[in-house]
This record gives C-alpha cells, sequence and structure tokens, in this order.
C-alpha cells in the first residue's frame, strides 16, 4: 500500500502532471468502461455476483429481466362480444328495428331484428403480413366491417352469391394488426345446443331454457386467446344469464388446459376467459343457459325490458 501512494506522490510533483493528466484519463476510462458492463450484464440476466467488503459487508448484484419493448412479438387474438339486444322472437310480438345489410339482395336485405350482438375481432401479429381470412358465421344475419387494416368495401368471399350466415372477410394489405367489427343479428333464435352440450356429457337445459355457446378460433400458434362476453345493456341479465360454462377445444375433443385457462366474471354480467399458449387450431368456447328464453315462467323474461 505504501508503494502506490509513493508512486502517486511523484505523479503529483510539478514535473509529472503530464502523466499524472493520463493516468487520469486511464482511470476514468476503466471505471466508464466497468459501469456499462455492469449495466450490460444486469440487463442480459448474466450478473450473480457477490463480495464481502471489510469482513462483514456482503454487497450482492445481480440481473433483472429484459427490456419488454426487446422480446419478440407472438401472435395474439381478442373477440370482444357486445351484446346488445336480447329477445325471443317467439315471444316477442315486434322487433327492435329494421337493419339494410348492402351486401345482402332482394328481400334478405331489410333485417327485422330481435337480437343484435357487435364482434370485435382483434389480431396482433408477429409482423406484417397479408391479413388472412376472417369468417364470421351465425344461424341469422352477418352484417361485417373491416376497420385495420381499413376499406371502406371489404373483399366478402363466399360463392358467386351472398349468403347471410356466413362470410370471410379479406384484404390485401400488410398489416400486423387485423380489426374486425360485425354485427350478428337474429343469431339467439336458434340454440347451439350440440356445441354447448358437448361441453359437459351431462349438460342439460330446462324447457324454458337456450343454450348459446360463443367462441374463438386460434389461426396459428398463439401467445394469448382472449374472449369477453358483454351483456350489460340486456334487462335483467344478471338474473336471467348466469356464469357460463368455459372449455377449450382441439379437434371436436375438451382439453385441459391446466393454469393456462382462466375465466371469470369481470363486471355486472360481462365475462372473459383466456387461454394462454394456444396451439394452432385451439378453439376458446363459453356456453350460456339463457333463463326463461320462452317467457312462459313468472319473473323477469328477455324483451325491452
Amino acid at each position: 500500500m505504501g508503494s502506490f501512494f509513493d508512486f502517486l506522490g511523484k505523479l503529483i510533483q510539478p514535473g509529472n502532471w503530464p502523466f499524472l493528466a493520463v493516468f487520469a484519463v486511464v482511470l476514468v476510462g476503466a471505471a466508464v468502461f466497468l459501469i456499462f458492463w455492469v449495466v450490460a450484464y444486469v440487463k442480459k440476466e448474466k450478473l450473480n455476483i457477490s463480495h464481502r467488503f471489510f469482513g462483514r459487508l456482503w454487497i450482492h448484484i445481480t440481473g433483472g429481466p429484459d427490456d419488454p419493448k426487446t422480446q419478440p412479438r407472438r401472435y395474439r387474438k381478442l373477440l370482444y362480444v357486445k351484446v346488445n339486444l336480447l329477445s325471443n322472437q317467439k315471444a316477442q310480438a315486434a322487433p327492435f328495428y329494421q337493419r339494410k345489410v348492402a351486401r345482402l339482395d332482394g328481400s334478405d336485405r331489410v333485417v327485422p331484428v330481435y337480437d343484435e350482438a357487435v364482434y370485435y375481432t382483434l389480431k396482433l401479429f408477429p409482423e406484417k403480413q397479408t391479413v388472412i381470412k376472417e369468417q364470421d358465421q351465425s344461424s341469422g344475419v352477418v352484417d361485417p366491417r373491416l376497420v385495420i387494416p381499413w376499406t371502406s368495401r371489404p373483399e366478402l368471399q363466399h360463392s358467386m352469391q351472398p349468403v347471410k350466415q356466413l362470410v370471410d372477410i379479406e384484404s390485401s394489405e400488410n398489416s400486423d394488426t387485423m380489426l374486425s367489427i360485425s354485427h350478428f343479428l337474429n343469431g339467439f333464435q336458434t340454440a347451439d345446443t350440440n356445441l354447448c352440450r358437448s361441453l359437459d356429457n351431462d349438460s342439460e337445459s330446462g324447457d324454458t331454457e337456450a343454450l348459446h355457446g360463443f367462441c374463438t378460433y386460434a389461426d396459428e400458434d398463439a401467445e394469448s386467446l382472449r374472449l369477453v362476453v358483454d351483456f350489460s345493456s340486456i334487462p335483467n341479465a344478471r338474473a336471467l344469464i348466469p356464469m357460463p360454462k368455459v372449455k377449450v377445444m382441439v379437434g371436436g375433443q375438451i382439453v385441459d388446459m391446466g393454469d393456462d385457462l382462466k375465466y371469470e366474471q369481470c363486471g355486472e354480467s360481462v365475462y372473459m376467459a383466456l387461454c394462454k399458449d394456444a396451439k394452432k387450431g385451439t378453439l376458446l368456447v363459453m356456453c350460456f343457459a339463457f333463463k326463461n328464453w320462452d317467457g312462459t315462467d313468472s319473473g323477469p323474461a328477455f324483451g325491452r325490458g
């Protein structure tokens, strides 16, 4: 230690100041390099150092997670269904309103609406690509709109004549995001008996109940597949629409996703299901049993409310 201080004493003598300046620059450079080295390794989770000072003082430095912005983006899909109107045509004399569906011809163009649900489908891709085909299908009528990438007239492909229950939405634009907004009209007038009962062998509905399912499909391997169904605008929804059954299906068979499947009620009559690490072909399903669907029981019933 003494020789080091002797060395410093010689450096600070007037004739050796140029050497002192060089020594100071080298020392500062080494310190800066050490700081950058520590920061780089901390960010890469490669640093895990412990050192003891003065006999009893320990210092432990470990790395943290990478910046999320540097992580590769994976495919994600969200379907949000907002149910605006809901009634049973057989139990209600008049429709809520008449809707004109421009893509249809003749008498099919004007639709008397007894139920209406808006499907917001959002897809986030790892990188820009030609938007893959999105198919909307209902037992009623589908009125679609492609918002991202925007097009005033979406390319609707299905046979030579328009089909009111089914459309394939396509776009020739490249995008890393796809958002479609489709109005499904009168899709609840026919029950989804086969889909819902496939979820559970002992799933039965009463004489006055109707089974209705909502599902979203993994077009490719997905980081997450999320489904939200919102009945908050429906009068008496709390009493008429209880918590749904939620399952994941692959190839027509129910699969156990363990902790990768979560579902919950996230608001008044709003339900969310999330499937993580969904493989291509995975189907996320919510099934509801609408109580007093035909309106014959006393108490709350579907209608204008």
